[in-house]
């Protein structure tokens, strides 16, 4: 018999979902070698974790429940695309990667730190991590949307993420 969730159980998990969904993209996109599927992946993802909000238990890691939920969505795109097109891992490959996923640390010092380190970048340096990283565009379509070069992307992306580096080694006291 299915029962169907409180409004109480769809707002925690919903809340939950928008919380972690910069992790469980990253997740997504490490198992998905077609980037076009993505955002799919994640809305398939987001749609079951709502109607199985009353079977979530709130003892449970939210993230790894999540995860689980992905891998079958990701298996499911890959049963039903064609040779032609980009096809996810097999079935036992994603059990594996999956599998092999480090525990994410939700508290994890270095990603607290970010987020302030982010501000630090100049606007259009900010837009463009943004693009690349949390909008998972390739360079070239982020050359489109900056009007650079993608040569100038490739080189803008690089001493972005070195400017990260330090400002984060700096706020741990990691310095070199």
């Amino acid at each position: 018999m299915t029962t169907v969730p409180t409004s109480q159980q769809v707002a925690f998990v919903q809340a939950r979902f928008v919380q972690y969904a910069p992790q469980l993209r990253g997740f997504v996109v490490a198992l998905m070698p077609d980037r076009t599927q993505i955002d799919d992946v994640l809305q398939e993802t987001f749609l079951t974790i709502t109607a199985k909000a009353d079977v979530y238990d709130q003892q449970r890691e939210f993230l790894a429940w999540a995860c689980g939920i992905a891998r079958f969505k990701i298996m499911e795109v890959g049963r039903r695309m064609t040779n032609r097109q980009i096809r996810p891992f097999s079935d036992s490959v994603l059990e594996a990667l999956a599998a092999s996923e480090p525990p994410v640390d939700l508290d994890d010092e270095p990603l607290r730190v970010l987020g302030d380190c982010l501000q630090t970048l100049a606007p259009h340096s900010r837009r463009m991590v943004e693009l690349a990283y949390q909008q998972a565009h390739k360079p070239a379509e982020v050359a489109k949307h900056m009007e650079w070069t993608v040569d100038a992307v490739y080189v803008a992306l690089s001493r972005a993420r070195s400017v990260l580096r330090t400002c984060i080694e700096q706020k741990l006291g990691r310095a070199p």
